[in-house]
């Protein structure tokens, strides 16, 4: 018996088409790396001192896309060894990096059969004056036989290159809507690039960041916005205190960084470029929620160029925190700092209320004066200070030889006054504090209150490391609890009397299966806001040692050279005969594939099917919460850790209430849920920012140390226009899934119809957003 050997065979269009649209999520992504790569041409030649008018032009048919430039072009080798070579680039040196290219991984070639089926590229090189066409069909690509055609052509004495794809009738391009996409990606680039005849290039950063009205302007050279970063500064501050910045000449630990940020508050949404040229959208956390343009060298693209890497964001990150920093102790000197809660939230987080002598405190009889000017007052009598909300206690005590300060009722304002009045003022308090009456002793609690107070007693101890005894009596003021430290234990008081807990003991009576999570919910919805200083991590300390549990060794989810296991690298063993072709494509595929998610229709599920008691639970608890129930503060999330499903998204029907404002959520992917799912069970802030093709989400730990972005990459721009910005949070965690909230503003771009298929590129990773004394981040 013989043994016969078979070649393992592979079909090389299929194969390249399948890397192409596994790296590249959209299919126009051949128009941004050809326009890149002829980008970078240009600014190599540039910088070999050649004298020369850079120019790119682009023009666009459904069945044609060509692209020409006049850079520093390629010789035969160039085009044999780098061009037609996955994974190895000509651009990845010293010298190429010097000339601020943007490109260096060597797999841009691969992104044209995405959607066409011919592509040939003329070029002159610059250097030998070599001409040379090359053409290439996707029909004959073999990974075995030669199969690219190379011809030399007599020379013309003009150095450049032109990419001519020709598109395949399956894959007709809309002219209107590729225009688009590569004027976003060149819109801040000094070369000249004309689409079909049109500069779309060129474009001033203030004409992507509008500058703020005026009502002041602060300029320094060489400032030091924090430990680490130190820049030219242009600051121009509206009247309702919104934020512009212009930073130049910038600095980071001592290393001058090419490049400039533009930013404008409000605007999460950050663009961000490499030598002017596009790279993706980012979100940097920002009390200001900062965003617009950052053009940065030390930025660099992931393989497929739909993001920038994890070390480029931390960057941001890093910087964003010190110019909070900055802008924060600006306002400080500002009567616009009482407009900005951004800047009270600042001063809370940090601890900084010396900062908050210019916000203004309402008095009786009066209407409102600077916290400055009560300190100045109290400096030889003391003013009374009301903490409550009664106007007829405020009137009771309040006259002209006698004001009344009086607290906002708001926060963070509230805490602010609070404690710089504690610090720098002399006031007499007006008591209002709540009093509890007829509490009750054990004995004289029902079965009810007794189960619920060691429900409650055992859900703070084991969620959120909280010693409390939870009692039962009268409440003034209505209030249906009443939470305060007494030693090490926090004294938790429930209002038998109140909505609330009637509601709950009502449930242990007749319903006593829904009774366990009416309680986590009530914990959420109303007992977490007055418990929340009392909770450990909430502090640096805290923070610090749950930040240090969950920072486990691991792959981040995202395609950069690491991650994809070194492409150029997987191809350089193959040429080097280390693997076999085979081996190489596998390992290729592979790790392109390692953090996409596919959601299809059959993946949804009715909410009210999987978590039948939450929606009812948020409703029954709306009315009780207050403000609670839309708070952008940090909140628990909603959890039924005994509950299992196979869907990965969550739908409320339009005939029934929303959750917290949603109607749909997203189950994260099972490798992020395993690797970083401790995270959400932190009470946490929710920002959600989308435009183009990217949906970004960062969760904000509740003690405003550290925070976690989970970036979805569509293949599709998202169905909707760019925006974004602080939502209330609704993170749902179960037993196998943890969900998060997609706002209705963008949920037809997660919701798959019949047929349809959702395809997710993710990444995700935890983010600090302060820096570390040691300059480490």
């Amino acid at each position: 018996m013989s043994t016969v050997l078979i070649p393992f065979q592979i079909e090389t269009q299929r194969v390249i088409q399948l890397l192409a649209k596994q790296i590249y999520q959209s299919p126009l992504a051949l128009l941004r790396e050809n326009t890149q790569n002829a980008f970078d041409a240009i600014r190599q030649r540039l910088h070999s001192g050649a004298k020369f008018e850079p120019r790119i032009d682009v023009h666009l048919s459904p069945q044609l896309i060509s692209i020409t430039d006049n850079g520093i072009g390629m010789t035969p080798s160039d085009l044999q060894e780098h061009y037609w070579k996955a994974g190895s680039s000509s651009k990845n040196n010293a010298e190429a990096r010097a000339a601020g290219v943007v490109g260096t991984f060597g797999i841009g070639a691969m992104a044209n059969f995405g959607i066409a089926d011919l592509l040939s590229v003329e070029t002159e090189s610059a250097l030998t004056g070599e001409r040379t066409i090359c053409r290439a069909e996707r029909t004959k690509l073999s990974l075995t036989d030669k199969c690219i055609e190379r011809e030399a052509l007599p020379p013309k004495g003009v150095a450049g290159t032109t990419i001519k794809a020709h598109v395949r009738p399956d894959s007709l391009i809309n002219v209107a809507q590729a225009k688009q996409y590569i004027a976003e990606f060149v819109s801040l680039v000094a070369v000249p690039v004309y689409v079909n005849g049109e500069l779309v290039s060129q474009k001033r950063p203030d004409q992507q960041v509008a500058v703020v009205p005026e009502a002041w302007r602060h300029t320094q050279q060489a400032a030091k916005l924090g430990q680490q970063l130190a820049s030219d500064v242009t600051l121009v501050l509206s009247n309702n205190a919104d934020v512009w910045l212009k930073l130049t000449n910038l600095v980071w630990s001592g290393v001058p960084l090419i490049g400039y940020l533009v930013l404008r508050s409000g605007s999460p949404a950050l663009k961000t470029f490499r030598s002017g040229f596009g790279l993706a959208t980012a979100s940097a956390a920002s009390i200001y929620q900062f965003g617009g343009v950052a053009d940065l060298q030390n930025l660099e693209p992931t393989a497929g160029r739909e993001a920038i890497t994890a070390a480029g964001l931390q960057l941001l990150q890093s910087m964003m925190a010190e110019i909070d920093s900055f802008t924060s102790l600006l306002l400080a000197t500002r009567n616009e700092a009482d407009s900005s809660t951004p800047f009270m939230q600042w001063v809370h987080a940090h601890r900084r209320y010396d900062l908050c002598g210019r916000l203004m405190i309402g008095i009786s009889p009066g209407d409102r004066i600077s916290l400055n000017e009560v300190a100045e007052r109290t400096r030889t009598k003391p003013l009374m200070l009301y903490e409550g909300s009664d106007a007829g206690v405020i009137q009771m005590h309040a006259s002209e030889e006698t004001p009344l300060i009086v607290l906002s009722r708001n926060n963070p304002r509230r805490t602010c006054e609070q404690h710089y009045l504690s610090q720098f003022a002399k006031t007499t308090p007006i008591s209002d504090k709540p009093v509890i009456s007829k509490r009750k002793s054990f004995e004289q609690m029902s079965n009810g209150e007794r189960a619920l107070a060691f429900r409650l007693e055992s859900l703070l101890d084991s969620d959120y490391f909280v010693k409390a005894k939870v009692g039962f009596g009268e409440i003034s003021h209505q209030l249906p609890v009443v939470a305060e430290r007494v030693d090490s234990q926090v004294q938790v008081t429930l209002n038998p009397s109140a909505q609330a807990i009637r509601l709950i003991l009502g449930i242990y009576e007749t319903e006593y299966s829904a009774f366990g999570s009416m309680v986590k919910d009530f914990i959420r919805a109303v007992l977490f806001s007055r418990i929340a200083e009392y909770v450990p991590s909430s502090n640096k300390s805290g923070a610090e040692a749950f930040l240090k549990a969950i920072r486990k060794p691991r792959e981040l989810f995202e395609i950069a050279d690491d991650d994809l296991g070194n492409l150029p690298k997987i191809w350089e063993d193959y040429s080097q005969g280390l693997i076999t072709m085979e081996q190489a494509v596998e390992r290729s595929k592979s790790a392109v594939r390692a953090s996409i998610q596919v959601v299809d229709a059959s993946a949804s599920a009715s909410a009210r099917d999987v978590v039948p008691d939450v929606v009812d639970n948020e409703k029954a608890l709306e009315n009780i919460s207050g403000d609670s129930a839309v708070s952008l503060d940090p909140t628990p999330a909603i959890t039924r850790l005994q509950t299992t499903t196979n869907a990965k998204l969550l739908i409320i029907d339009e005939n029934e209430p929303p959750l917290r404002g949603y109607r749909c959520f997203l189950a994260i992917t099972d490798r992020a849920r395993e690797e970083m799912g401790e995270f959400f069970l932190q009470p946490h802030k929710t920002s959600i920012v989308w435009g183009g093709q990217k949906t970004l989400f960062i969760f904000l730990h509740h003690s405003g140390q550290f925070g976690l972005y989970y970036d979805l990459q569509t293949r599709e721009p998202v169905d909707a226009p760019a925006g974004g910005g602080p939502f209330p949070t609704a993170t749902i965690v179960l037993k196998d899934r943890l969900f998060i909230p997609i706002p209705d503003e963008i949920k037809a771009s997660f919701v798959p119809t019949a047929g349809e298929k959702k395809r997710f590129e993710v990444r995700a990773d935890i983010l600090r957003t302060e820096f570390e004394p040691n300059g480490s981040t």
